[in-house]
C-alpha cells in the first residue's frame, strides 16, 4: 500500500510538472472571441463564456489537438443548517427546479413533482414549509428517457435546507479544439461551435483581462469554500463567507450578524432579499445515486409541491410570504432576523 501511494504521488507530481513545463499553455493563453468565446489560462484552466453563461474547466494537449474537460456539477445538491427559531418544523428552499420532470420524495411519502406541468411566471424564492423534519429526501429528474435519482440522509439537527437542481447542459460535455496562426493572430476552433474564435489583442494589464481573472479567482474560491459551507440570508440569497471583523456569531439563533446591522435598518427595509446583515451557514449533505427501476410517472402524485402560472389561474400561484410589508415606511421598524414559522422550505 505504501509503495502504491508513493507511485500515485510520483505520477501526480510528474503530470503537474509536465503541464507547467509545456510552453504551449503560455503561448496560447488569452481571450478568444467577442460577446461569446473562450478564455484560456496559463495554468491549464479555461472559461467558456456567452450570454448568461460562464463554464470553467481544464484543458490538456494531445498532439496538435486540445482536450477540454468542463467542471461538471452534481445533478442534485442539498445544504443544511440548524435554525433554532423554527423548532421541530422545517423550511426547504428549492432552486433550479423550474424545468419539467423533477420530483421529490420525503421519507416514505409519495413522490410528487416540484412544480406543476407547464409552470411559468416564476418568482423566486420557493420555500416549502413542513411540520416535521424529513430524515430522507429522494430527488428525481427525467433525462433522456431515464430517471436519474439521488438519495440524501438528512442529519437530524438540520431543519433548514437549500435543495439545488443543476440542470444538465451541453456546455458540460467534453469537447476538443485546435489553435492555428493566421497572420499575426491566433485562431481557436472548438468542436462545440461551427465557427472560429480569433484571439484578442489583450495583455495582463488590460482591464477586460483583469476582470476575467477576477471572475476566475472568485469561481475557484467559491468552489473551494463550498466544502466549508455556504451562506444564505433568511430569504436564501447567497453571500460570500462573512468576515470575522464585520460579523459575530449569535449562537442563540445560529446566525452571523453584522456589527453594523442597526445602522442599515432603513435601507434593507426596501431591499430585504439582498439583506446581508443576518447570515446562516449551510453545510453540504452528501448524497448517493440510486437506481429504482420500478420508478415511473405512475408513482408520482398529481399534486405538485408548488403551483405557478400566468394569466388564468394565476391567483392560485405560490407567493413567498417571507418579506415584511411595512405600512408606514417613515417609521423605523425592526427587521426580523429570521422568519418564525408556526407548527407546520427554491433559485439561481
Amino acid at each position: 500500500m505504501k509503495k502504491y501511494l508513493m507511485l500515485m504521488m510520483f505520477a501526480s507530481t510528474f503530470l503537474f510538472g509536465q503541464q507547467n513545463s509545456d510552453k504551449r499553455y503560455k503561448e496560447i493563453a488569452g481571450r478568444y472571441g467577442g460577446n461569446d468565446g473562450i478564455c484560456l489560462f496559463e495554468d491549464g484552466k479555461y472559461m467558456l463564456y456567452g450570454y448568461a453563461t460562464a463554464i470553467f474547466g481544464t484543458y490538456t494537449f494531445e498532439k496538435d489537438h486540445i482536450n477540454f474537460n468542463p467542471d461538471k456539477q452534481e445533478l442534485f445538491m442539498i445544504f443544511g443548517s440548524q435554525n433554532p427559531t423554527i423548532g421541530n418544523s422545517a423550511r426547504l428552499f428549492f432552486s433550479g427546479f423550474e424545468r419539467d420532470g423533477t420530483a421529490v420524495q420525503f421519507d416514505e411519502g409519495k413522490p410528487q413533482p416540484v412544480f406543476n406541468d407547464d409552470a411559468n411566471c416564476f418568482a423566486s424564492p420557493y420555500v416549502y414549509e413542513t411540520k416535521t423534519k424529513p430524515s430522507q429526501i429522494i430527488l428525481s429528474d427525467f433525462i433522456d428517457g431515464t430517471w436519474q435519482q439521488s438519495k440524501f440522509e438528512i442529519p437530524k439537527e438540520y431543519n433548514d435546507l437549500a435543495i439545488v437542481h443543476n440542470e444538465p447542459s451541453r456546455y458540460e460535455e467534453n469537447f476538443t479544439g485546435m489553435v492555428k496562426s493566421e497572420g499575426k493572430f491566433k485562431v481557436l476552433t472548438i468542436s462545440m461551435y461551427d465557427k472560429a474564435f480569433k484571439q484578442n489583442d489583450e495583455d495582463e494589464n488590460d482591464n477586460n483581462w483583469k476582470e476575467i481573472l477576477e471572475m476566475k479567482s472568485e469561481y475557484y474560491q467559491a468552489k473551494e469554500g463550498r466544502k466549508n459551507g455556504i451562506f444564505f440570508n433568511k430569504h436564501y440569497q447567497n453571500f460570500p463567507t462573512p468576515e470575522s471583523s464585520i460579523y459575530k456569531l449569535d449562537k442563540k439563533t445560529n446566525q452571523f450578524i453584522s456589527k453594523n446591522a442597526e445602522d442599515n435598518e432603513a435601507y434593507f427595509r426596501d431591499n430585504q432579499y439582498n439583506d446581508n446583515r443576518y447570515l446562516r451557514k449551510y453545510m453540504k449533505v452528501e448524497g448517493e445515486t440510486i437506481s429504482d427501476k420500478t420508478f415511473n410517472k405512475n408513482n408520482i402524485s398529481t399534486q405538485s409541491l408548488f403551483f405557478t402560472t400566468c394569466g388564468k389561474g394565476s391567483e392560485k400561484s405560490y407567493k413567498y410570504k417571507g418579506f415584511i410589508e411595512y405600512e408606514d415606511k417613515s417609521e423605523p421598524k425592526e427587521l426580523q432576523q429570521t422568519t418564525i414559522v408556526t407548527p407546520l422550505p427554491p433559485a439561481n
